[in-house]
């Protein structure tokens, strides 16, 4: 029997190999990997698989592609095939391609490019999963109709006694279809609509609604947090998948723990990151008073999953917080198959970008946030940024503590950089969102940490942007580096950097040797 196929539809041929290595890493075993570079000619493949009773658990669909594009193209794949789960991979689809997909096409997940290599494998293999669980039921079903005529033809010949005996049957396998189809729904809408994690308060409520399951948006001001790992990326290329997934597991465990403590559901989790609201679907009083303490409660589990690391002899892990309030259309998005628990609106994205801005260690909110906060908040520094999609410039605060009734405090543990001795020299690039620049900026290393540096540039840093370190030259030696760091302060003409990523052990190695460098100060 032919191997179930993957297809990967998409114009570019660089994207197509690179999702044809990722997929074949993981996948080659057990499928056949199909690489097209056109809407039409994946859907004449796709027919002739059909034909020859192939089966397409997944379809991975660029949307702007020449020709047919991407919705278009899964729209007919799903009449072809109902079951088979569909994934949008694009950086340029609109709302109403998404849409489109969604309700006429079985997309079962929208993933924006550049992708998180570990969060498309996940969305595959969880599709793959359901594909097959699908089409065993359906197996089943079939089964279970075919004995059913069997049976009704066996009962026309039999006694009494045997019509009796049928009836009962059939009336035991009503109820427990019945019950089946209850508990399908059920599990269907905690896993397609509010995931796994949800307080047992908000999942109560909305199931004995009768409205809970219907698909209808509505205006709320909530808070929407949004948390990252710094420098995990790094750590993927350094252990084996099975510790990757244990670090990841301990985690969110822990921060699914703490948010649906406050009252917040998860919406996403993204890669290594999570993004969590409060205020919906139940009205919850305070809500951007609940994300604050929420983000400080998770800051604070940090050093406990850091101090099992330690025992383990695993890295320590750093994260850093976003958090906005303001008004979005929330509710449930997709279809009578497949729908997701979501929100639409500026907060959503404002808080990815504040986000993009905080540390390790570091919790930042929005004015809009801070405005809404009942009780008094201690606050470090605050600062104006220009973020992309927003016309106005936002006001940023450093969050250490709330007071009143939530009464939470976090203090960073940050070691100020020591001087170091002269001759020490760095080149830099800055970082406009995942690019970098062509242009390089030479740099004296004044002083450094294990988490931050304090250098001299030729040229003026961008404060709160990012740089890479890809040069380092020391001793007379000139080492290869790649080291991440953010712009956090600037101090005369020399600025202060705190790392966000080493990403190689030849770079940490590097580091700690400055280290031993530093001039100690009395």
């Amino acid at each position: 029997m032919s191997k179930p196929v993957l297809m990967c539809v998409d114009d570019e041929a660089m994207i197509l190999l690179s999702l044809k290595d990722q997929l074949r890493a993981h996948f080659a075993e057990d499928f056949r990997i199909e690489v097209i570079e056109s809407g039409d000619e994946a859907l004449e493949i796709a027919r002739a698989l059909l034909d020859e009773d192939v089966d397409i658990p997944v379809v991975v669909c660029d949307q702007i592609m020449p020709g047919m594009r991407g919705n278009e193209l899964l729209r007919h794949i799903h009449v072809l095939s109902p079951r088979t789960f569909n994934v949008l991979l694009t950086g340029q689809a609109d709302a109403g391609a998404v849409g489109d997909a969604v309700n006429s096409a079985n997309l079962y997940r929208y993933i924006a490019k550049p992708w998180e290599e570990t969060d498309l494998v996940l969305t595959i293999k969880e599709a793959i999963r359901g594909y097959f669980q699908d089409k065993k039921l359906e197996e089943q079903n079939r089964a279970l109709k075919e004995m059913n005529e069997n049976l009704e033809q066996l009962v026309a010949d039999r006694t009494r006694e045997v019509v009796r005996q049928r009836d009962e049957i059939q009336r035991q396998m009503l109820s427990i279809e019945t019950q089946r189809r209850e508990l399908e729904v059920r599990n269907n809408f905690i896993r397609r609509v509010f995931g796994r994690y949800v307080s047992d308060d908000v999942m109560i409520r909305l199931l004995e609604d009768p409205e809970g399951l219907s698909f209808r948006g509505e205006k709320r001001d909530i808070t929407v947090l949004l948390s990252d790992l710094r420098g995990f990326t790094a750590l993927t290329a350094r252990y084996d998948p099975e510790t990757i997934v244990r670090i990841l597991n301990r985690y969110f465990e822990r921060m699914v723990d703490i948010i649906t403590a406050h009252n917040g559901i998860i919406i996403e989790f993204l890669g290594d990151g999570v993004m969590a609201v409060f205020g919906a679907p139940r009205r919850l009083p305070q809500h951007a008073d609940h994300a604050v303490a929420c983000a400080l409660r998770m800051q604070n589990a940090m050093a406990d999953i850091n101090a099992l690391h330690a025992a383990e002899d695993l890295p320590a892990l750093e994260m850093g917080i976003g958090i906005t309030s303001g008004e979005v259309v929330i509710g449930n998005i997709g279809s009578e198959q497949r729908a997701k628990y979501g929100i639409v609106g500026t907060p959503a994205n404002l808080a990815a970008r504040i986000e993009a801005l905080s540390t390790g260690q570091q919790i930042l909110i929005s004015s809009d946030t801070l405005d809404r906060c009942e009780g008094a908040l201690r606050t470090g520094n605050a600062f104006q940024a220009v973020l992309k999609g927003v016309v106005e410039p936002v006001r940023i605060h450093e969050v250490t503590g709330i007071d009143g009734s939530f009464s939470v405090n976090f203090d960073a543990q940050r070691e100020a950089p020591l001087p170091l001795e002269a001759g020490v020299h760095v080149t830099l690039a800055a970082l406009d969102g995942k690019s970098i620049s062509e242009e390089r900026i030479a740099a004296e290393v004044l002083a450094v940490s294990r988490s931050e540096a304090r250098v001299l540039p030729e040229r003026p840093l961008i404060i709160h942007g990012d740089v890479r370190i890809s040069l380092l030259e020391f001793r007379d030696r000139r080492i290869d580096a790649d080291v991440y760091a953010k712009v956090l302060a600037q101090e005369g003409d020399n600025y202060l950097l705190r790392f966000t990523s080493i990403f190689t052990s030849e770079s940490e190695r590097i580091l700690n040797e400055l280290l031993e460098c530093r001039i100690t100060q009395d």
